[in-house]
């Protein structure tokens, strides 16, 4: 397996930031390396951005490549949960606290 690339997904995974992001993405597939996301500085996301990413999910899972994770703001993953696309985003759940 070879090396992951890293991409800094900003501060904004949103429909304005999809098209720069989608380049990204398919220069990383083309070079056939796992992508790791560094999600860490999102402050904003819309399903476009969400829906990106869960396409290239699909495209990796047919393939030995993954996508991977270096960081996720709560902006983040809240909004995964609530259109219910934790898993298929490979994040992990937020821990709730009382």
């Amino acid at each position: 397996m070879t090396e992951g690339i890293t991409i800094d997904c900003g501060e904004r995974l949103s429909i304005e930031h999809a098209e720069e992001l989608l380049h990204q993405l398919e220069k990383s597939l083309q070079e056939s390396a796992d992508i790791v996301l560094d999600g860490s500085r999102i402050q904003y996301c819309d399903t476009a951005g969400l829906q990106l990413i869960c396409a290239l999910q699909k495209s990796l899972s047919k393939t030995d490549h993954t996508i991977q994770w270096q960081g996720t703001s709560s902006v983040l993953l809240e909004t995964a949960g609530y259109l219910g696309l934790t898993s298929a985003l490979n994040l992990s759940e937020p821990s709730l606290q009382h």
